[in-house]
């Protein structure tokens, strides 16, 4: 019999490859929930559900048919914070208590320095990674959670850290950033942490711990846009001076992010506009902190895929993602 795995936000990045590899697996059976309608699929054997995450009363009844549940939810402060404490109720109150796998992040742990384990201090200052604690401290009083604290998660399909920075680097507006890129790059594939949340899901013995995802021996930011930029073609690599960041972060980023707010309020998304660069990018981008992720190694039984490997799949999604589409059959 297989179990039957509840993935919220399962219409986002990371929801939506799990669901993908549940659907391929022959000991599970995924149940796909988002808050949006789906337009029709070609696979019309994967149970879907609408309803709002942060909804109890909704959450009750979908944990009704589920085994387990992952909790992949994104967007803002106040719905990470309200849904996890909205499903970690839910299912409190289950017959059977389901496993509940949540995706928190390695923003719980801050401004921290150094070789980071599961136990340092959780210290995030801004409302992401706030809410992210506050879900954790929910998941803290239910002992079938298990929570996962992935790093930067690249590969097919990330917005963030495979599409944005393709962007950037095509643009020449990221490259080798000198000493402003030497911070270390948290990187993790993104069928890396399915596996991990796979793991957690089959095995006994991990329920009420957290684990951190990223790959053993990462590497830095220069690093990581280096490869990329020359795995997309992006050659000559750009070499940007802290004068031309502090442009970016301080001067472009502001106004940018402004315009962007109005056009959207304005419904003029037509109108392409440079993505800003934030200042907290720059200060992630300098951060020394290396998760330590020998736990998910022992428990999870976890590998990680090759820098190398993983930016061949990530170029060939982003190629293909800005490929224009052929002409129409007549």
């Amino acid at each position: 019999m297989s179990l039957r795995v509840l993935v919220l936000g399962a219409d986002g990045f990371i929801g939506g490859q799990l669901v993908a590899a549940l659907t391929a697996a022959d000991w599970a059976t995924p149940i796909a929930a988002g808050r949006r309608p789906r337009a029709a699929s070609a696979d019309d054997s994967i149970a879907r559900l609408q309803f709002d995450a942060t909804d109890q009363a909704a959450l009750a009844h979908a944990l009704q048919g589920a085994d387990a549940v992952v909790n992949c939810i994104s967007g803002s402060g106040a719905t990470i914070e309200s849904s996890a404490r909205a499903l970690l109720a839910a299912a409190a109150r289950q017959p059977r208590a389901p496993r509940v796998v949540h995706m928190s992040s390695m923003a719980v742990y801050g401004a921290a320095s150094g070789l980071v384990s599961e136990s340092a201090p959780l210290r995030g200052a801004d409302a992401y990674a706030l809410a992210k604690i506050a879900a954790e401290a929910h998941c803290s009083r239910y002992p079938q959670a298990v929570v996962l604290r992935p790093g930067i998660v690249y590969g097919p399909r990330s917005r963030q850290w495979t599409e944005r920075v393709g962007r950037w680097l095509l643009q020449r507006r990221v490259g080798d950033l000198g000493a402003a890129g030497d911070g270390c790059c948290n990187l993790v594939y993104v069928d890396d942490v399915v596996s991990a949340i796979a793991q957690c899901l089959r095995l006994a013995g991990v329920a009420g711990q957290a684990f951190n995802l990223a790959m053993a021996q990462p590497p830095s930011w220069n690093d990581y846009f280096v490869a990329f930029a020359r795995q997309l073609g992006a050659v000559p690599v750009a070499r940007i001076g802290r004068r031309r960041l502090k442009l970016e972060t301080r001067l472009l980023a502001p106004p940018l992010k402004i315009a962007e707010i109005l056009l959207g309020k304005a419904r003029m998304h037509s109108i392409p506009l440079p993505e800003p660069i934030p200042p907290s990018l720059l200060r992630l981008w300098q951060q020394d902190m290396r998760l330590d992720v020998a736990r998910a190694e022992l428990l999870l039984q976890l590998r990680w895929t090759a820098l190398a490997d993983g930016l061949v799949q990530a170029a060939r999604w982003f190629q293909a993602a800005r490929a224009p589409a052929g002409p129409r059959a007549q």
